[in-house]
């Protein structure tokens, strides 16, 4: 899958699964942070990243390895798109 079309499915994800304003969730872009705290971001706590973290193996038939620290790939949505692209070409 292309980038555009793993961020058009975490927009879905952010609609349905976190209850974010359509509206919202299609002003975010691949630079978009995601982390609470960080300026200019959607604010995501802990609680939403585990839900995201799910959501995200259902939608893509990935598993996320909880062993590894995965707090770059949740960085920014472009991040977070390249990591989804690698994990479901098999990487």
């Amino acid at each position: 899958m292309e980038p555009k079309e793993i961020l058009d499915e975490l927009r879905s994800i952010l609609v349905s699964r976190l209850r974010f304003e359509p509206r919202r969730a299609a002003d975010v872009t691949l630079e978009t942070p995601l982390p609470k705290g960080v300026e200019g971001s959607i604010g995501l706590d802990s609680l939403d990243f585990i839900e995201l973290s799910i959501a995200i193996e259902e939608r893509f038939g990935i598993a996320m390895d909880e062993s590894q620290d995965l707090t770059p790939h949740f960085a920014s949505f472009d991040a977070l798109c390249r990591y989804v692209a690698a994990r479901a070409a098999g990487g």
